[in-house]
Order: structure tokens, then C-alpha cells, then sequence
């Protein structure tokens, strides 16, 4: 790695902006830790949170929701991982959120984010998959900052949240799930996050016609999820 970007490779910051037309937090129990820590983000030892979750569970959508709320820069850990030590070390951020920090390639770089934030006081955000005290082996140093760094988890889904992430899938698709539906579907799909994309990905392929029980079970059926 080169301590200098290339030209057209620089790190760009995202910014984003409250929105009062975005989705609504789903304030499920699978969140409510997670959202509880995030809006005491003021309080956070030593400035600094891990937010912990499996895929589709709703981790970016979090990280952006609290960059919004606290005026923070957001920046990805695949963009962090093209970007040169001069660079990181040149950002002027008030706040900073590094969404899939577990994929950054070069631990010394996520090193160099949070020792920028360290010394100018800036709250940081990172978010990825299990447990950060596993993310990093070397250095040694981002290692043992990883295991000392406080750890927000979203936890395993449950009926309700199913429920609300199904419709609000379908929803994105432009399809509207009638009530029987969703409530035939969300006790017996798999119990996953990665299951409401597929579920929904399948009333989509089928033109929506998850319209009633039967109907819904067939959806199931298709992906190898129905109970019998």
C-alpha cells in the first residue's frame, strides 16, 4: 500500500441528512439496545461504539440514521481500504462512522481512523459482523482497541420484526402484502435476515400474488421454506 492516494482514488465522506420522508425505525426488540446505545452516543466511553449485527440486519441503515443525528462524516470500509495513510490522516471530521469496518483490508488503516478521531475528540461509529475483538488480528495495537471498544448488538429476529421488515421489503419492490399474508408468512419463514430479501425477492417473482394463505405458502414452498 502506497502512503499517498492516486489520482481519482480519493476517500470520499458521505454526510448524510435527516430525511423526513425515509422509513421509520423499526423499534423492535431486536433494535431497541442497539437504537438505545446509538442515541446515547454523547455518553459513549471514550467517544467510541461498535455496532454488531449479521447481514441484512440493519446495520448500514443505523450507521446512517446516527451519522445524520450527530453531524458525522460516514465513509465505507472497502473506501477506507483504498485510501493512503496521508489521507486519513488529513480528514477533518467532527464525527466519524465507518460502515463494515470488518472488511477494511489493512487493519493499519481503521488504526489510523481511530487514532485521528482519538486525538481530535470525535465520536466514531463502527459497524460490522460478530464480535470486533475478532475482526483484526495485527496490529496488535487496533487488536486490543477492538476488544476494549463497547459493543451494541442487533440481535436475531423475531416474529413481529419479520413481519415489519417483510412488509417494508415488499414496499421497495412497489408491492403491498395483504395482512393474512404477512401473518401466514413471517412464523414459518426461515428465521433470518437474510430470509426477508428472499421471501420478498419471491412475492416479487411471482407478480405479487402472495395474496392470500395459499398463495403464500406457495412462496415458501418455492424457496424451500415451507413447514409442511
Amino acid at each position: 500500500m502506497t502512503d499517498k492516494p492516486s489520482a481519482g482514488n480519493q476517500l470520499l465522506l458521505d454526510f448524510p441528512r435527516i430525511d423526513p420522508e425515509q422509513r421509520p425505525v423499526i423499534e423492535t426488540t431486536p433494535y431497541r439496545p442497539a437504537l438505545s446505545a446509538l442515541r446515547r452516543w454523547k455518553d459513549w466511553p471514550e467517544k467510541q461504539l461498535a455496532l454488531s449485527g449479521d447481514a441484512f440486519s440493519g446495520r448500514s441503515r443505523l450507521a446512517r440514521l446516527w451519522a445524520a443525528s450527530a453531524g458525522a462524516a460516514l465513509v465505507t470500509g472497502d473506501a477506507l481500504s483504498r485510501a493512503g495513510m496521508d489521507e486519513i490522516s488529513r480528514l477533518s471530521v467532527a464525527a466519524l462512522a465507518i460502515d463494515d469496518a470488518d472488511t477494511v483490508s489493512d487493519g493499519r488503516n481503521l488504526l489510523a481512523a481511530l487514532n485521528l478521531c482519538r486525538d481530535r475528540g470525535a465520536p466514531v461509529l463502527l459497524t460490522g459482523r460478530g464480535e470486533p475483538g475478532a475482526w483484526f488480528q495485527a496490529p496488535p495495537d487496533l487488536r486490543s482497541r477492538l476488544v476494549a471498544m463497547p459493543v451494541a448488538r442487533i440481535g436475531e429476529p423475531d416474529d413481529e420484526t419479520l413481519a415489519l421488515r417483510l412488509r417494508e421489503e415488499c414496499a421497495r419492490r412497489h408491492l403491498i402484502l395483504p395482512d393474512e399474508s404477512v401473518e401466514y408468512l413471517a412464523p414459518r419463514m426461515e428465521r433470518s435476515w437474510v430470509a426477508v430479501g428472499l421471501v420478498a425477492d419471491q412475492v416479487e417473482r411471482t407478480k405479487g400474488r402472495a395474496h392470500n394463505q395459499r398463495s403464500a405458502r406457495e412462496v415458501l414452498k418455492a424457496l424451500g421454506m415451507d413447514p409442511g
